[in-house]
């Protein structure tokens, strides 16, 4: 008989076990920031360009519209993050774009 001290071996948590749990929570959180982006619902072409060439003038404009999008969202930091660790190679995300957040990682490598 156990006593009230000791775990059922089947409630024990191995470290696989909390590593897998440690995973799926990340993983809700992540959705649940993506739930609330001011982004959600827009034209994705706006953060990822068109699938035809722009013209620089018609990237900067895009970008800029993005950037501004981004400046208004609630969870433009989770995002930020979520591409750094990611490694995002396109898209606006965050408020940055990609060579931004190159940039940005050199940066925080130093």
């Amino acid at each position: 008989m156990m006593t009230l001290t000791e775990q059922h071996p089947a409630k024990k948590m191995t470290k696989t076990t909390r590593a897998v749990a440690s995973k799926l929570a990340s993983l809700e959180t992540d959705a649940r920031w993506q739930d609330v982006s001011a982004c959600k619902g827009m034209d994705p072409t706006l953060f990822f360009g068109p699938e035809h060439p722009e013209t620089v003038k018609e990237k900067r404009d895009r970008e800029e519209a993005a950037k501004a999008v981004c400046d208004t969202c609630p969870v433009k930091q989770a995002c930020l993050e979520y591409a750094l660790e990611a490694r995002e190679g396109y898209g606006i995300w965050g408020g940055l774009t990609e060579l931004e957040r190159k940039a940005l990682l050199r940066r925080r490598a130093s």
